[in-house]
């Protein structure tokens, strides 16, 4: 699919998103697109309100000229285009408006090899030499999902007509019986140094050895680059560091496997650097996503979960001295504290204060705060505060999605059923499979059940089912302070269970949270 490229925003052919150079990701409305699609059809040119408004409500419309005004600026929170200093959207008063972008070209690979130094005065090396660039990017090409190219160019320069998000430099020399190989990884199009190596090669058989540990070393240089490159000064629509993590994993990996590739990343820093409260800190994160997991892809095991959740723990802990000076490092340990549920609720809420007091990344400081007032049980203040990192996360996202999910608990322990609904009309418009991944856990004790909703749960089987109920027991009811909104997040779905298999599917420990609610 062809791509479009404005300042550092590459849209997508049929403007249903666009991503920015770390990989951020933005999707667009229905009028947005439309308003997207005309700008760019009339470049450098005044396109009044109403031209606007007939473009996406059809000539002749009673639509209010101001919904343009409201269309523009929520276009320009996502573009994060200034309406002082614009860069895609001028204002003209009295006029209309100008898209002002000029055109660029998006990235066409994620690393190019090259520029290639010293080929021709190899001497006897002729073959090594020519050898080892090859070699680069042949592996380099394996080692990361088809949709990131790598290639090779050897004569590549800043000004190439091939964008890219880094290149690695080679130079080579002979020096007695070995070629002296040196490699530049850099971040593009700054050219910032993320890494550099050094080899030594006496003979082609040397070379795809030598070439397996580069690629690895620099895969992981890549992964830590794009998984901590907005900690320190993060943007209002910034996620959180456990999905910039999960963003970066499906940046050098397939992504049904992302989630291990930052366990495997995340163990090495941990391993060259058991001190570093930093990668202490996404040890614990990706120790979550296995708890969540496990480590087939499905939930642990009981045993094995407490037995993550305390290294968990021991890492949070452990790293908060290291990591209080960072807001978005602090969230982070509020967040695990947050789902290991043990005494620290009052902790991580006090972290999670401290750390909006002081971040410029409102989206995430509101997820992680209003998750810690609904688990203390002020359910109104959470369900707002996650309702306004909603408004400035990125529609779509992963994180947004997130962010709605933790909602519909909210929603479901308040007992709001008419804002669940909402909330899951949201999530389906935006995300059509959590018909299928949410909605069906999301379901009310006094409500039938969808056509997709019953499929889904009669395919689960009484093993399925039990397991279901503690999969959310784990996840988010055991969070919640008041056991009354425990078992508002659990008696829907036990109920609705209980219909198809019978009371011996839900769990002893899941019962015995139900019936205070059964005996009044």
């Amino acid at each position: 699919m062809a791509e479009y490229q404005f300042n550092s925003l590459v849209f997508h052919e049929d403007l249903l998103s666009a991503r920015d150079g770390g990989g951020n990701q933005v999707t667009f409305t229905r009028a947005e697109r439309t308003v997207l699609s005309t700008f760019m059809a009339h470049p450098q040119r005044v396109l009044t309100r109403n031209t606007l408004l007939d473009a996406i409500s059809g000539v002749g419309s009673d639509a209010s000229d101001r919904n343009i005004d409201f269309l523009i600026n929520r276009l320009r929170a996502k573009l994060g285009d200034p309406a002082r200093s614009p860069r895609f959207i001028a204002t003209r008063y009295g006029e209309g408006y100008v898209w002002v972008a000029e055109p660029a070209e998006p990235a066409d690979a994620l690393v190019v090899v090259g520029p290639v130094h010293g080929l021709t005065r190899a001497g006897r090396f002729g073959a090594v030499a020519a050898l080892l660039p090859a070699e680069l990017a042949r592996q380099l090409d394996a080692a990361t999902p088809p949709e990131q190219a790598v290639r090779l160019e050897e004569k590549f320069s800043p000004k190439s007509p091939t964008k890219t998000r880094f290149n690695l430099e080679v130079s080579v020399f002979p020096q007695a019986e070995v070629l002296q190989c040196a490699l530049v990884l850099r971040q593009m199009p700054g050219g910032d140094v993320v890494g550099m190596s050094r080899l030594a090669v006496a003979q082609e058989s040397q070379v795809p050895g030598l070439v397996a540990d580069v690629v690895q070393q620099y895969r992981s240089l890549i992964w830590h680059r794009q998984a901590l490159g907005m900690i320190d000064a993060p943007a209002p629509a910034t996620p959180p560091l456990y999905v910039a993590m999960h963003n970066a994993g499906r940046l050098i990996t397939a992504e049904a496997r992302s989630w291990l590739e930052n366990i495997e990343q995340v163990r090495a820093s941990l391993t060259a650097n058991p001190d570093d409260p930093v990668a202490r800190l996404m040890w614990g994160l990706s120790l979550y996503v296995q708890a969540i997991m496990g480590s087939n892809g499905q939930s642990a095991p009981n045993a094995e979960r407490q037995a993550i959740e305390d290294e968990i723990e021991a890492a949070a802990l452990g790293a908060l001295p290291g990591v209080a000076d960072n807001p978005m490092l602090k969230l982070s340990v509020a967040k695990l504290l947050l789902f290991v549920a043990r005494g620290h609720t009052a902790m991580a809420e006090r972290l999670a204060e401290e750390a909006f007091d002081a971040s410029t990344a409102f989206a995430a400081s509101f997820a992680i705060l209003g998750q810690a007032r609904l688990m203390r049980g002020r359910l109104a203040e959470g369900i707002d505060l996650l309702e306004r990192a909603a408004d400035i996360a990125e529609p779509g996202t992963e994180f947004w999605i997130y962010i709605l999910v933790v909602l519909c608990g909210g929603k479901l322990a308040a007992e709001d059923h008419a804002g669940l609904h909402v909330v899951l009309q949201q999530l389906h418009a935006a995300a059509p499979q959590t018909l299928i991944t949410v909605a069906p856990f999301c379901v009310l004790e006094g409500e039938p059940l969808t056509a997709q909703s019953h499929a889904f749960l009669a395919s689960l089987g009484e093993e399925g089912g039990r397991l279901s109920l503690e999969y959310i027991l784990m996840t988010s009811a055991r969070q919640y302070e008041d056991p009354l909104h425990r078992r508002n997040l659990l008696r829907g779905l036990a109920h609705h269970l209980e219909q198809l298999y019978g009371p011996a599917v839900v769990p002893a420990q899941i019962r015995a949270l139900l019936e205070p609610a059964a005996g009044g």
